[in-house]
């Protein structure tokens, strides 16, 4: 049975220079502010990875899983709008669709998963061109094909010998030891055919 897609990330970038737009917000908001937009991006990127649906009953659904106050559902959807309003998230998109999202969260999160087998988005929803976004992984810093731990060599007859041993010698294996998992062996360019729309 095959695995399901997986849409999100399991982490996204924050940069240490906040752009112009969201100082704007935190000295609009105070740090209220500067934590709603953190907690909106990690919906987007935890959830579709490059939108999410906004309206007033996601707002509901958002402080109640996350512990916020009752009272400052208001303040959260005041903030969302100014991001809005200020261009962290597309007016256009949000009015059309009433979604959440920008280029800047489309670029990081394609880039994120540039890697992945197939990557699904909904076309009307993108403000960037799939196609142009391509990842080379045989050029980046960290090259699955040169890790001293190759992820496409099997070390499964290895393990096997050493749970032999440890057996034989009557001495549990040691805790530390973790499984790797055979990658695939294409490493290279994202095909854009691989971005279902």
């Amino acid at each position: 049975m095959a695995r399901p897609y997986k849409t999100g990330l399991d982490y996204f970038e924050l940069d240490c220079y906040l752009d112009e737009k969201i100082r704007l917000i935190q000295a609009e908001f105070g740090l209220k502010g500067f934590a709603v937009i953190v907690l909106l991006f990690k919906e987007i990127y935890g959830g579709q990875g490059y939108y999410m649906s906004w309206d007033k009953e996601r707002l509901l659904l958002l402080v109640s899983e996350n512990g916020i106050a009752e009272g400052d559902t208001n303040l959260i959807w005041e903030i969302s709008q100014a991001c809005v309003r200020r261009g962290i998230f597309s007016a256009e998109l949000f009015e059309k669709y009433h979604i959440l999202t920008s280029r800047g969260i489309q670029k990081r999160y394609f880039r994120a998963v540039a890697r992945r087998g197939k990557v699904e988005a909904k076309k009307e929803y993108l403000l960037i061109n799939c196609t142009q976004k391509k990842v080379n992984v045989n050029n980046n810093s960290i090259n699955a094909n040169n890790n001293p731990v190759n992820a496409s060599k099997s070390t499964q007859r290895r393990e096997e010998k050493r749970r032999e041993e440890n057996i034989k010698a009557d001495v549990a294996p040691e805790s530390s030891e973790m499984d790797l998992y055979e990658a695939e062996e294409d490493g290279g360019w994202m095909d854009p055919e691989d971005i279902i729309l």
